[in-house]
């Protein structure tokens, strides 16, 4: 056997490093489909090794099954950890568990579940932070319901300054979300940009970009165009590497600044934002782009009784019951 062999033999037995979880928890961050591609190489390299790195692995692969919306992966990794072998490794980690699973939920549109998992994770939280992270995640699901004063109230109950760096950046996401959607788009344009300084400060480049896309919305809405033109600037490189969703709908606010300055809007962007308009209502931006249709006096572009839509995947009920006999 050649002593090339037995080296690379060697390699290939090694536990997972935490220099490689560290990185590829950071592609589950900025690249979750990409993660997605690495998880079943990396799990079969070290299937063997019932360790707290490879349970991480599958924990971090979680996370980025959820960002990514593949939902049967999702499921998989879930079952994964359920595990007889695994699930060891994750019963101090009930509550970081059942938050994924709720934000699993939300994301998907099954609101109730959402709402149910973050009520039982909250009796496993033991200190302010996880506690306000919970606040936070809940509030989310009440704005989506429809309920911004609960999801305000829960906000305005959470003390920002014990927050981890991640936690206060979600906190100012979801402010900004609130308040766009009773119309206060200064202030919301305040909160976002207090989002994408943090988020800067994560090496978070997905959330980055994503809550550009925020700030540009309502920058637009509250017709503060250099603001706009300032966060707009090389955003296109950018998202098509971390947040290619928001591609099309930077073509709407291009559309939407350039009829700011003409003063109307032309034939042309007229018929390319009705028959677009209904899709961007649906991916969440609806709040904004009424208070921009009315700057140019094209509200009566804006659809009726279209809002946030959702995948038409439904995961089981009860997917956290394992740590949450309640459910």
């Amino acid at each position: 056997m050649s002593v090339s062999f037995l080296v690379l033999s060697s390699w290939l037995m090694l536990p997972i490093s935490i220099a490689e979880l560290s990185d590829f928890k950071g592609l589950s961050v900025n690249n979750p489909k990409k993660a997605l591609i690495e998880y079943p190489i990396l799990v079969k390299r070290y299937h063997s090794y019932n360790t707290k790195q490879v349970a991480m692995l599958h924990y971090h692969a979680l996370s980025a099954a959820a960002r990514a919306k593949e939902w049967p992966v999702f499921l998989n990794i879930l079952d994964e950890i359920f595990s007889e072998k695994l699930r060891v490794y994750f019963d101090q980690e009930r509550l970081q568990i059942l938050s994924k699973v709720g934000v699993a939920y939300r994301v998907n549109g099954q609101l109730e579940q959402a709402k149910k998992h973050y009520q039982c994770a909250f009796s496993s939280a033991t200190n302010n932070i996880e506690l306000a992270q919970l606040k936070v995640n809940q509030a989310i699901v009440f704005r989506l319901l429809d309920q911004p004063a609960l999801a305000f109230q829960l906000l305005e109950s959470v003390d920002i300054d014990k927050l981890s760096e991640r936690v206060k950046a979600g906190y100012w996401v979801v402010r900004g979300n609130i308040k766009q959607s009773i119309g206060y788009f200064k202030e919301a344009l305040v909160s976002f940009e207090r989002a994408h300084k943090l988020y800067l400060n994560l090496d978070n480049r997905s959330a980055e970009v994503g809550v550009t896309g925020n700030i540009l919305s309502v920058a637009l809405a509250a017709n503060e165009l250099k603001i706009f033109e300032q966060y707009r600037q090389g955003l296109d490189s950018k998202a098509r590497e971390y947040y290619p969703q928001l591609l099309a709908y930077l073509e709407w606010l291009d559309i939407m600044a350039y009829s700011y300055k003409a003063g109307s809007l032309n034939a042309v962007h007229q018929q390319w934002l009705k028959e677009h308009v209904v899709t961007f209502v649906e991916l969440g931006f609806g709040d904004s782009m009424v208070a921009q249709l009315k700057h140019i006096e094209a509200e009566d572009l804006y659809p009726e009784n279209k809002t946030v839509k959702f995948s038409a995947y439904k995961l089981p009920e009860k997917l956290g019951k394992p740590w949450c006999e309640q459910l």
